[in-house]
C-alpha cells in the first residue's frame, strides 16, 4: 500500500455487507474482501487491452465511494467489453492507484455508464442492419455478374464449337471425297451437325435486375433472391446444351488429327496411282491402325463425362446451404476462379467515410477470404509455427530443420503438407531451407491490403526489425509474436497508422496442446506482417512503462475467500511505437 496516501478505515464486516449487496459473495470470482492488518479494501482484477490482466486493490475512503466503485466494477464486469470501456490506473507501478473508468480518453461517472446501452442501441443498431443489408446486396450482385459470366462461358464455348465443327466437317467431307476417289464409289458420306444452342442473350433483362435489387432493403426478400440466384446458377451450369458442346470442345480436336493422318495417307496413295489392288490394301491396314491408335478411343463417353460434370457441380452447391448468404457469391466466384467486377452499391466518397476498427477488420477478413488458394497459402506459411525456428533465423540449427521435416513427415500431417507445405523439399535439410526460403519470398508478389482505419498491434523487441524486411505482429497481445519470454523482453504496442500497407492472415498452422506431432490449424488469430521498407517506424516517446504484476494471496474465511496480500511479481516493460505509411 501506498504510505502517503490517505484512507479512512471502513469496517471489515461493513465492506463485506456491500459486496455482497453487489452480488460479490462467491469464492471463486472477484472482486473479493482484502483483509492485511489494519488494512481493509478490495481486491480486484481487470483485462487491459494492452497489458492484459492486472490484480491490484481499492481502497475506499468511506461507504459511499466503496459503493460507488462496486456499481461500476458490476457494470464494467457485464458490459465493459461490450461497449469498449476499460480501467485506466494512474500508476502502473502501485498495487493500489487511482482508478477510473474510461472510454475514448473519457471518464465515465457511474450514471453515464448506465446511459452508454441506451446509446449504443438509438446509434449503432440501425447502422449495423444497414450494413448487413449492404453486404446482401452485393452477394447478389455479384451473383448476378457470375450469371453473366457462364453466360458468356456458354456463348464462347458455342461460337469456339462452332468453328472447329466447321473446320472438322471441311476435313470429314474432304477426306470422304479422296475415299471415293481412291476406292471408286458412286457417293461420299457428308454429314454436319450443328453446335446445340448456347442461352438467349439476357443482357438487357440482367441490368434492370441490378437496378431494382439496389432499391430492395429488406434482408428476407435480398435473402430468398440470393437463393433463387444460386438455383439457376447451379441449372446453367447443369445444361444439357453447354456439358455437350463442352465435351465436343475436348473431342472434335482429337478427331481432326486423326482425319488429318488419314488424309495424308490417301493423298499420298492417289498421287502414286500405281498398283492399285496391292495399295488398297496396305492403306486399309495403315487407315486400321490410325483407328486404332487415335487418342479418341483413351477419352470417356458423353454419358460419362456427362455424369462427371453434372457430379461435380452438384457437389460445389451441397455446400451453399451452410454459407453466410453474404458470402455465397464470393464463394462461387474463388470455387471456379471467376473474374468479375466488384458491383458499385452506391456513389460514395472514400474520403468521407470513417471506418471502425471493426469495419476495418472484417474488410481485412473479406480480402483474405477473396486472395487465391495460393496467395492463402503463403500468408498461412508466414503464419506459422515454422516463421519464428526457421524463417526469420539467421543461423539455423541443423536439429531445428530435423525436427521439422519429421514434423511434416509425420502421418498426422498428411493433410497439412498437401495443402500448406507441398512445396517444401524434405528429402535434405540444405534443400529443406532453401526451399522454404523460396517459399516465403513468393509473398513479395503479392499485393499488400491498405488499412482503413487505425489499430493497435503487439510485438516484442528482437531483431527482426533491423535484421528482417517484415516485422510480425498481431492484435491480440497473448500472441505476440516473440522468439522467447525472458524478462527483459520490451513489449511494443504499435499504433498502425490508416493507409499502412499490411499483409493480413486470421489463420495460424501450430501444434495440437495435447499431440505435439500433431498440427492443427487455428483461425481467428489476427496475424500482420508489416513491410518496414513501406512503412516507417518512430517511437512516441522515450519512456518505457513499466507494469508490475501482482498475484492475490488468497484464504478461505466462513465460506468467503479474503485476500491477504498482494504479492509484487514480474515487471513487464513496454513501449509505445507508431507505425505509419512512408509518402
Amino acid at each position: 500500500m501506498n504510505e502517503n496516501k490517505e484512507v479512512e478505515k471502513v469496517e471489515k464486516e461493513t465492506l463485506k455487507k456491500i459486496l455482497y449487496k453487489y452480488g460479490f459473495h462467491s469464492l471463486n470470482k472477484e472482486p473479493f474482501l482484502y483483509v492485511k492488518n489494519e488494512e481493509i479494501g478490495i481486491s480486484f482484477s481487470f483485462k487491459d487491452p494492452f497489458y492484459g490482466e492486472l490484480n491490484r486493490v481499492f481502497f475506499p475512503k468511506n461507504i459511499e465511494e466503496a459503493e460507488d466503485f462496486l456499481a461500476k466494477y458490476s457494470w464494467y464486469k457485464k458490459n465493459g467489453q461490450k461497449y469498449q470501456v476499460n480501467i485506466k490506473l494512474s500508476d502502473y507501478k502501485k498495487e493500489d492507484p487511482d482508478i477510473v473508468f474510461e472510454k475514448d480518453n473519457k471518464v465515465y461517472s457511474l450514471e453515464e455508464l448506465k446511459k452508454i446501452p441506451e446509446e449504443k442501441i438509438e446509434i449503432l443498431t440501425v447502422p449495423k442492419e444497414d450494413k448487413y443489408i449492404k453486404k446482401l446486396k452485393r452477394s447478389l450482385l455479384l451473383l448476378l455478374e457470375i450469371i453473366k459470366e457462364k453466360i458468356k462461358i456458354q456463348e464462347d464455348t458455342y461460337q469456339n464449337l462452332g468453328k472447329l465443327s466447321t473446320k472438322y466437317y471441311t476435313k470429314y467431307n474432304y477426306y470422304e471425297n479422296l475415299k471415293k476417289e481412291f476406292y471408286k464409289l458412286k457417293e461420299a458420306q457428308f454429314i454436319k451437325e450443328e453446335p446445340l444452342d448456347p442461352m438467349p442473350d439476357m443482357t438487357e433483362q440482367l441490368t434492370q435486375m441490378a437496378e431494382e435489387i439496389k432499391e430492395i432493403n429488406d434482408s428476407q426478400k435480398l435473402e430468398s433472391q440470393i437463393t433463387v440466384f444460386t438455383e439457376f446458377i447451379e441449372k446453367l451450369e447443369l445444361s444439357e446444351s453447354l456439358i455437350k458442346n463442352k465435351y465436343e470442345l475436348i473431342r472434335l480436336p482429337l478427331e481432326i488429327d486423326r482425319l488429318n493422318k488419314k488424309i495424308e495417307i490417301l493423298e499420298k496413295a492417289i498421287k502414286r496411282k500405281k498398283g492399285w489392288f496391292n495399295k488398297r490394301e496396305n492403306i486399309d491396314e495403315e487407315l486400321k491402325e490410325i483407328e486404332k491408335e487415335s487418342i479418341v478411343n483413351q477419352i470417356v463417353s458423353y454419358e460419362q463425362y456427362k455424369a462427371n460434370e453434372q457430379s461435380r457441380v452438384k457437389e460445389k452447391y451441397a455446400m451453399v446451404p451452410d454459407l453466410d448468404k453474404r458470402t455465397v457469391g464470393d464463394f462461387l466466384i474463388e470455387f471456379d476462379n471467376l473474374k468479375v467486377k466488384e458491383p458499385i452499391l452506391e456513389k460514395e466518397i472514400e474520403e468521407e467515410k470513417q471506418y471502425s476498427y471493426e469495419e476495418t477488420m472484417t474488410e481485412l477478413e473479406e480480402n483474405f477470404q477473396k486472395r487465391s488458394s495460393e496467395e492463402k497459402r503463403i500468408l498461412t506459411l508466414y503464419h506459422s509455427f515454422i516463421r519464428q525456428s526457421l524463417i526469420t533465423s539467421k543461423s539455423i540449427r541443423e536439429k531445428d530443420v530435423e525436427e521439422f521435416i519429421n514434423t511434416i513427415e509425420n502421418p498426422n500431417n498428411i493433410l497439412m503438407k498437401l495443402k500448406y507445405f507441398k512445396n517444401i523439399d524434405t528429402s535434405s535439410t540444405n534443400k529443406c531451407i532453401e526451399s522454404i526460403r523460396t517459399e516465403i519470398e513468393k509473398i513479395k508478389s503479392i499485393k499488400e491490403d491498405i488499412l482503413k482505419s487505425d489499430i493497435n498491434v503487439f510485438f516484442k523487441e528482437n531483431k527482426y526489425i533491423t535484421a528482417e524486411n517484415f516485422l510480425a505482429t498481431s492484435t491480440k497481445r497473448i500472441l505476440s509474436p516473440s522468439q522467447n519470454d525472458q524478462e527483459n523482453d520490451i513489449n511494443y504496442i504499435a499504433l498502425v497508422k490508416k493507409d499502412t500497407y499490411v499483409y493480413f492472415a486470421p489463420i495460424e498452422i501450430t501444434y495440437d496442446l495435447e499431440n505435439d506431432d500433431t498440427l492443427i490449424q487455428k483461425n481467428n488469430q489476427p496475424f500482420f506482417l508489416i513491410d518496414v521498407q513501406k512503412n516507417r517506424i518512430h517511437s512516441e516517446n522515450s519512456d518505457i512503462i513499466k507494469i508490475v504484476r501482482y498475484q492475490a494471496v488468497k484464504e478461505k474465511e466462513n465460506n468467503l475467500t479474503i485476500v491477504t496480500d498482494l504479492k509484487r511479481g514480474k515487471i513487464d516493460e513496454y513501449r509505445y511505437v507508431t507505425i505509419e505509411r512512408k509518402e
